[in-house]
């Protein structure tokens, strides 16, 4: 009977059979030592000693097979190796090490994870045999690592004693071979359930324990189920509670705990309430740990016990989850105005259209017209036999094929799309029979006129004319003289009449400049380039433009290099042109093959849409010069920061589409017709002359427009772009970077004459740490950047795209067709890619409404500029001396040492040490950063010298604007503003010079409260530093580097001692820029809004005698209460003595009403302290946060109404965003159409016909709430910019904005200033909220019908309706009175 009970507890992979007459040989095995510092404290308590039994029995089985079946099978381990390139700063060094695999999706978990690899690899390393039972005795717990582990996996102090964290992975590999062991098993069992339910407490915090407690349960169980039958053959070992470990936390999802629940239970804690217990909060009965309390027979464990299984677990967990996520979602649905599956659906079928349209418009430029219907019609079959796919509907996209096969005489193939239009409910239109008429005309069939009047008659019945098929449609090539042919068969004496497009306003703020209005619009007729340029100047570098808008880039000069050029510079360049070479002649050749790869695995592919043809669009060499330049940019990058290889594809993928377009232009006829509406947009815009019998003055736009409708013949220019979707561009980018990574090679013993040749990939892949995430990015090899600084390349290259125009930029139209440049595609609204729904808006407006927004554009576009010669010798004097950070020129990487980084006193030495190399390195590339900014800007502006050129202008979704080119820009910082001067001169004139030395005074920021008679009193006082600084400016007294903006400062400077010394003041030619900036405009719109009479009187909106310096104000505010709390021993009042300041809190103040946060707050004021050389460093974070606090208190107590419309707009944002479902918008005074694109993260998707993620997903409720506010309040100021902008130009003054900085020629300071208040007061004087509220009462209320019962969703409904109709009350301030104040922009 012994025996039997014995061979039943034979572990199963070892039981080959039973007999009664089988004899046993038993033998002890040694144990396994137990790495894992959770078990050994368990296994600690007992010597365990197990028989494991090796079995014969007699068989009719030969001796070889027996011994053939006792071989194991062994598995040879094949390690792989990987080249590792360890580069210092001095050498590098190539090493071969072992690797193991990694999954992509696990890498931003232990990037992210602070556990080290070391402690990882100590839980999840295999155990070890060990010689002795009794060295059991001798195994100590781990308690370092114990701790350690249980910390960083808790991310949190533990207050639990090690002696309560027993075991969280046990050992299970022991094979059972007594009854007696197995009733010892059970005990074991029992205390490790135990005392993992005790650990379950402590961890409570950590959803991701649950599945541990499946690992512990099941990985002891597993040995005690018997109802499995044997498997002979098997040799696979059940799994360890450490392989379990390792599958379940490293190679799955760690980080999977519940943030709700951890949010609860912080909460609670907070309030003091003691910390739930597992019972508390577990959804799961613990059965199994209470049963493990009571003696229980085996038989009935045994017969509980279920083999492991993660995977079963953790799909049965991850249902739950998504079930819980599906009942939340179903309970905010309710409440929404647009069920997430229709806004999906609708998504999809967006996206379709969008993609079917530009991909069938690529094939019919590929004159792949049939690949094209197919396209479609497998687009239109999938629709109709699937329900939930989107359905083909838009008539553009068969209007496309139309006029593919009319260009080639198909009528067939066109009657047979026709046919699928009527199938599909398509509604034919203008340009549907147009497309037909041109097809007719091509063909060589009998009748046509036959055929022609059967296609009127069908016009006729849906209203359509024959002078509507040309006025209505839009043609390429000779399509328009094609179908006007096809119209004199039938009516040979027709002549079409063309109706001229809306060319007035539709704002009632615009009233006064409205086409009727001659007299107030005079000021057109002078040109902003008057005596600048003759018309041939004009006309030729309109043409220089044209030709490098087609190159795509321009080479300038390279400031930084020097003169002298050694015999070693020679040598490397000739090696870069020998890598260069050969690089084109790998790239021609690796693009061929893979093209090639691609062409057949596109035929052999399910997907309608594939990459194959958008590689056709571009000749060979031309892709190649793309890839040549990305190596280009790689190789000058930093070293600290690069985009991710996603951005890097995706613009990659964007340049080809831009090539492609203009390229697309030159063959369908659209370049032509440009360049001869712009050759009579250069006459008008510089001669200004009449355009038509009227003679009414026009601006650039109306000009355009009306130079169009007169000469409509050939191609047209207003036709819709239809861009390639974001995917498509990076799946372009991916095909070719993907040629760079694998077959751009570089020779990494260049620099070793006598080593051999070897091969290296020229850039490689980058996993580096941002945040939460991972970014991918591609470095070049350090050999790659070596050789390319050491041939110190005397040019720049730079995408024509950024830089601005040397001549008059194509005035904006529309908000579809392009504008800015004359060929290159600009986009009107800078919006994320995956954005869709506000230019859908701007589509859906009325055109005359986007009017006053495009002209502003344009106004500022046309404004002409020059280099300051002096003011960039100097710049680039300061910055090839080695720079210089007071005045903003930075300093290369180079000079900066060890020494230079401040050493924290009373640290470690050695930890000092290795924290200043850190500090070294990231400030070293911060400067590198700053230093190629500034070589790209001083280079560029080189390139400018001595030259007028052009800023382009296009504007963010809130209406803000900004000039396109990013480096020479009056956007930009005080050094690069300096650089500019408007190129057309006027005189001084009487106040001219009285204006020039008030700008210089308030550019230093120290008259801030002084009075306009003050600041011009200090001014004549201190006339020797001004000249001075004119005269001496790097070797003088240095008054002007003094200032708050030093380099405009000193070019202010040298324009007053030019007037000053010149015969008559009053007559001096002068372009220099008069500033008048806005006294922290944000707060001045939010008190005429709220009719705030204290807070207009704190930001210059009432007319008073003294200017209100608010900023100066808040600093004094907040130095009361820092002497009050100095005095009580407040530390950080004490140590900030002296130190508060208004440059100090000026940031935080500007944008509090702009939603700062206060953590953003702190970092503001934190980053002006450590500015301050005489300020402790030590105290910068805590001095910050009382700052901090203090701001926020004292702008609370100043502005009261301002308070109370954010709240507003806050409250409204997230019932709109959490209730409705539907992301905020609204309309600026102007008629632009604004939503905030802020939506919840979606998962990327390489699908070409991917749905845009604001018709896929709903709205960031937290960050719709949050930018509401300020976004609305920059809508506001972008308004009062324009109105002037606008007022300015009809009355010929020069205009240019900064935001709420406004600039203009020192005799027209006063004209701007008068304009500048009649339009805030314009402006304000609307009844602003009560239109946003009726706005959004339209938008987003919910009907009386919905509102009618008492459940919670009707009562959630009211209260949107309610709080939309909330508006603010208003105080007494008058609005009017603003026109008499002097400091309200001064």
């Amino acid at each position: 009977m012994h025996r039997l009970i014995s061979a039943r507890n034979i572990y199963q992979t070892n039981l080959q059979g039973f007999n009664s007459s089988s004899h046993y040989v038993a033998k002890i095995l040694n144990t396994t030592e137990v790495k894992c510092s959770y078990c050994r404290k368990f296994l600690q308590t007992s010597n365990i000693t197990e028989n494991f039994f090796s079995i014969r029995h007699q068989s009719t089985k030969t001796a070889s097979a027996l011994r053939a079946h006792k071989k194991k099978s062994k598995h040879k381990v094949y390690k792989k190796y990987g080249e590792l390139l360890e580069v210092n700063e001095g050498s590098m060094s190539e090493s071969m090490v072992s690797i193991s695999k990694l999954h992509a999706s696990h890498l931003s978990q232990l990037a992210s994870s602070t556990i080290s690899l070391g402690e990882l690899h100590q839980l999840t390393k295999p155990v070890k045999k060990i010689n002795h039972i009794k060295n059991l005795d001798k195994i100590k717990v781990d308690t370092e690592l114990l701790e350690t582990v249980k910390k960083k996996i808790l991310k949190k102090e533990s207050v639990i004693k090690l002696e309560d964290d027993t075991c969280a992975l046990i050992f299970s590999n022991h094979n059972i071979s007594r009854l007696e062991d197995t009733f010892k098993t059970k005990d074991y069992l029992d205390k490790v359930k135990e005392s993992y339910y005790d650990f379950r407490k402590t961890t409570i915090f950590h959803q991701s324990l649950k599945d541990l407690r499946y690992a512990i349960n099941e990985g002891l169980n597993q040995e005690l189920n018997f109802n499995k039958p044997p498997n002979p053959e098997s040799s696979a070992i059940p799994k360890s509670p450490h392989a379990v470990f390792r599958e379940i936390f490293v190679d799955n999802t760690f980080d999977n705990y519940d943030p709700e629940l951890m949010s609860q239970l912080s909460h609670l804690q907070l309030q003091g309430v003691s910390p739930l217990t597992l019972e508390d909060i577990c959804d799961t009965e613990h059965g199994d740990i209470s049963e493990s309390k009571v003696d229980v027979e085996l038989e009935s464990i045994v017969n509980n016990v279920q083999t492991l299984n993660v995977k079963k677990i953790q799909t049965a967990m991850k249902e739950k989850r998504k079930k819980i996520r599906e009942k939340r979602r179903a309970a905010k649905e309710v409440n929404m105005k647009e069920d997430i599956k229709q806004l999906g659906k609708r998504g999809k079928e967006e996206g379709l259209q969008r993609t079917l349209a530009a991909h069938l418009k690529l094939l019919c430029s590929l004159n792949m017209v049939s690949e094209g219907h197919h396209v479609l019609k497998y687009y239109r079959r999938r629709g109709s036999n699937r329900a939930d796919m989107p359905q083909v509907k838009d008539v553009q996209i068969y209007n496309t094929l139309l006029h593919g096969y009319a260009s080639e005489g198909k009528m067939e193939q066109a009657k047979e799309l026709l046919s699928q239009m009527g199938e599909g409910g398509i509604e034919m239109n203008a340009q549907t029979f147009a497309a037909i008429f041109e097809c007719v005309q091509r063909t060589d069939i009998e009748e046509k006129n036959k055929v022609l009047n059967f296609y009127q008659k069908l016009m006729d019945d849906r209203g359509i004319s024959l002078n509507d098929l040309l006025d209505k449609s839009k043609f390429l090539f000779d399509q328009r003289e094609t179908v006007l042919e096809a119209i004199r068969l039938i009516e040979p004496n027709f002549e079409p009449k063309y109706t001229l497009p809306p060319l007035d306003y539709d704002c009632p703020l615009l009233d006064r400049i409205k086409l009727d209005k001659v007299d107030n619009r005079k000021g057109l007729f002078t040109s902003p380039a008057e005596g600048l340029l003759t018309l041939d100047e004009l006309k030729a570098i309109g043409k220089e433009q044209i030709q490098m808008e087609i190159d795509s880039e321009i080479e300038v000069e390279n400031i930084a290099l020097k003169d002298d050029e050694s015999a070693t510079f020679r040598v490397y360049r000739e090696l870069w042109n020998e890598a260069e070479k050969e690089w084109r002649e790998v790239l021609k050749e690796a693009f061929i093959r893979n093209l090639s790869t691609l062409k057949s695995r596109s035929h052999a592919s399910q997907s309608a849409i594939t990459l194959y043809p958008y590689l056709k669009v571009l000749e060979v060499d031309e892709f190649v010069e793309l890839m040549m330049g990305e190596i280009m940019k790689l190789v000058s990058g930093s070293e600290s920061y690069s985009p991710t290889l996603k951005l890097l594809q995706r613009d990659l993928g964007a340049q080809v589409y831009s090539k492609y377009q203009i390229d697309q232009f030159k063959k369908n006829g659209v370049q032509k017709k440009i360049e001869q509406v712009y050759e009579k947009y250069c006459k008008w815009y510089l001669e200004r002359h009449p355009l038509d019998d009227s003679g009414r003055p026009y601006n650039g736009r109306q000009a355009w427009q009306l130079l169009v409708h007169q000469n409509r013949d050939g191609a047209s220019l207003d036709i819709e772009e239809t861009p390639w979707s974001s995917e498509i561009r990076l799946n372009i980018g991916k095909f070719l970077y993907n040629i760079i990574i694998n077959d751009v090679k570089i020779d990494v013993n260049l620099f070793k004459p006598k080593a051999k040749v070897k091969k290296l990939p020229a850039v490689y892949k980058v996993h580096r740490p941002w945040g939460r995430f991972v970014r991918l990015e591609l470095k070049p090899h350090p050999i790659l950047t070596r050789l390319c600084a050491a041939t110190a390349r005397p040019t720049l290259r730079m995408r024509t795209s950024l830089a601005p125009t040397v001549s008059p930029p194509a005035p904006w139209l529309t908000a579809t067709t392009p504008g800015a440049y004359l060929l290159t595609g600009t986009p009107l609204i800078r919006m994320p890619v995956y954005v869709m729904t506000q230019m859908q808006r701007l589509r859906e407006a009325p055109q005359t409404e986007l009017y006053p927004v495009l002209d502003s554009l344009n106004q500022l576009g046309e404004v002409p500029w020059v280099i300051n010669g002096p003011i960039l010798d100097l710049q680039l004097k300061v910055f090839k001396s080695g720079g210089d950070k007071k005045l903003d020129i930075p300093s290369p990487a180079s000079s900066l040492e060890l020494s230079d980084i401040d050493s924290s006193e009373g640290a470690n030495e050695a930890s000092t040490s290795y924290k200043r190399r850190i500090a070294l390195n990231r400030a070293r590339a911060d400067m590198h950063s700053l230093w190629c900014d500034s070589l790209y800007k001083l280079s560029l502006s080189n390139h400018y010298r001595n030259r007028v050129f052009w800023l382009p202008h296009n504007m963010d979704f809130r209406g803000r604007v900004y000039a396109v080119g990013p480096h020479v820009s009056a956007l930009g910082a005080d050094a690069a503003r300096a650089l500019l001067v408007m190129a057309r001169k006027r005189p001084l004139g009487e106040r001219g010079l009285y204006w020039l030395k008030l700008h210089a005074i308030n550019l230093t920021g120290t008259k801030k409260r002084s009075t306009i008679e003050e600041r011009l009193q200090f001014a004549d006082s201190i006339i020797d530093k001004i000249l001075d600084s004119a005269d001496h400016p790097l070797d003088g007294q240095g008054w002007w580097k003094k200032s708050e903006e030093p380099w405009q400062t000193l070019a202010c400077c040298m324009e007053i001692a030019n007037a000053i010394r010149s015969p008559n003041p009053a007559e001096y030619m002068c372009g220099f820029p008069v500033h008048q900036d806005g006294s922290c405009n944000g707060l001045q719109h939010y008190a005429a809004l709220g009719g705030d009479s204290a807070g207009a009187a704190a930001v210059n909106l009432a007319p008073l005698d003294r200017p209100q310096d608010v900023y100066s104000e808040v600093a004094a505010m907040i130095e009361s209460m820092r002497i009050r709390d100095a005095e009580a021993g407040v530390k950080p009042a004490i140590v900030l003595d002296g130190f508060v300041r208004r440059k100090v809190i000026k940031q935080t103040v500007m944008t509090t009403v702009y939603g700062v946060t206060r953590f953003g707050a702190r970092l503001q004021i934190a980053k002006q302290l450590k500015d301050i050389d005489e300020f402790p460093k030590e105290h910068v974070w805590a001095c910050s946060l009382y700052l901090t606090s203090k701001t926020f208190d004292s702008l609370k107590a100043m502005f009261t109404s301002t308070k109370l419309i954010q709240d507003w707009f806050t409250d409204c944002a997230k019932m709109i965003s959490g209730v409705c479902g539907e992301s905020v918008e609204w309309k600026t005074p102007l008629g632009l159409p604004v939503l905030q694109p802020y939506y919840r993260r979606s998962n990327s998707s390489n699908l070409p016909c991917a749905a845009p993620v604001d018709l896929n997903q709903r709205p960031c409720t937290m960050k719709q709430r949050n930018a509401f506010p300020p976004n609305f309040i920059h809508s506001l100021d972008s308004s009062h910019m324009m109105l002037t902008g606008l007022y300015c130009e009809a009355n010929a003054v020069t205009f240019v904005s900064v935001h709420d900085c406004f600039w203009t020629h020192p005799n027209t300071v006063d004209q701007m200033n008068k304009i500048c208040r009649e339009q805030f007061v314009a402006l304000h004087s609307q009844p602003i909220l009560e239109n946003l509220s009726d706005f959004m009462v339209k938008r987003y209320s919910y009907p009386e019908k919905d509102l009618n019962d008492d459940s919670a969703p009707a009562a959630n409904r009211k209260r949107v309706n309610s709080l939309l109709k909330k508006v603010p009350e208003k105080g007494d301030f008058d609005i009017k009175s603003v026109s008499r104040s002097v400091y309200f922009f001064s």
